[in-house]
């Protein structure tokens, strides 16, 4: 891990931000626009023969560059051997291979990905990006629902739907972070699983000597099911389903790592910041400036999200 990413990731978390993503530029980058029309499924043939090409290459080639890039492994298919039929998995975000690590571990052929909708680029690599099973989430309700509807048809066919439940990406972070509660409200509304993954970063003499990265371990978790208990609403049903999975994945962090791995935690066990200045304020650098004002902002859009969640609980 570079000083800056170090740097900026504890910056993040000090501001409790823990949802926000290391490089904003790609939000804005010949972005494909997904509109109401928008098809998550593929049924044209020639988009059916380019995702058995793709597939096919990541099953082949996907372990290879995983395990030269970071040697990394899978522990835990029994757990995956033991879900028949359709489940939602989730994974801490930390790594900028972890999708193809996680379909690596799961089955190319079986495995769908969400992801924000400004990471469907136009041209080729969007058009893999598709072929390769990513499902983009959008911001509009019309988007919302369309995938809504496509991961209850994944599902129900037998196929595993991933989602990153700390929504952004925090390369070789080794702390678990704040959870939102899109995929859980899509395992409770289809009664399907939750199939945890943890992913640990491991030092070993050998990479520790020659100056290398951790090596990976992608651990599958067992499954996880929703309360089927009676007079639940979908809502109380959704915060059970996540708290579960998120102390299943904690408490495998804390055996892995040895520690606390919550980062509200470690967040809180921090010395606290050096006194203020005689006048009673700290002054504010610009860059602490641009950080609150990209905090509200996110605030906004929680709360536009969380209005258009609302209206999709109430038409379930």
């Amino acid at each position: 891990m570079t000083k800056k990413l170090h740097a900026r990731q504890a910056a993040l978390e000090q501001q409790g931000l823990f949802a926000t993503d290391m490089n904003e530029k790609h939000r804005t980058v010949d972005a494909l626009s997904i509109d109401g029309g928008y098809s998550y499924l593929l049924t044209k043939p020639l988009e059916r023969a380019l995702r058995a090409v793709v597939l096919s290459v990541v099953r082949v080639l996907g372990p290879l560059v995983t395990w030269i890039a970071q040697g990394a492994r899978v522990v835990g298919k029994e757990n995956l051997r033991a879900v028949r039929g359709g489940a939602v998995s989730v994974c801490n975000h930390v790594h900028t291979l972890d999708t193809l690590m996680v379909k690596n571990a799961l089955g190319p052929f079986r495995t769908f990905h969400t992801g924000s909708y400004y990471l469907l680029k136009r041209g080729v690599l969007g058009r893999i990006f598709r072929a390769g099973g990513f499902l983009p989430v959008g911001t509009r309700f019309s988007d919302i629902k369309n995938l809504q509807d496509a991961v209850g048809e994944l599902v129900a066919q037998g196929k595993i739907v991933n989602f990153y439940p700390e929504h952004a990406l925090w390369p070789q972070y080794e702390r678990l972070r704040p959870f939102q509660q899109g995929a859980f409200r899509y395992a409770v509304k289809f009664d399907v699983p939750v199939l945890p993954l943890f992913i640990e970063f491991r030092e070993t003499k050998w990479r520790k000597f020659f100056h290398m990265k951790k090596k990976v371990i992608i651990h599958i978790l067992p499954a996880v099911y929703p309360s089927s208990a009676e007079g639940e609403t979908l809502h109380e049903r959704t915060q059970a389903l996540s708290a579960a999975v998120f102390e299943a994945m904690r408490a495998a962090g804390n055996r892995l790592y040895g520690q606390e791995v919550r980062a509200a935690d470690y967040v809180q066990a921090q010395p606290a910041e050096p006194a203020v200045a005689a006048s009673g304020k700290k002054a504010r650098s610009p860059r602490s400036k641009r950080a609150a004002r990209t905090a509200a902002e996110r605030e906004s859009e929680r709360a536009a999200y969380a209005e258009e969640e609302a209206a999709l609980t109430e038409n379930a």
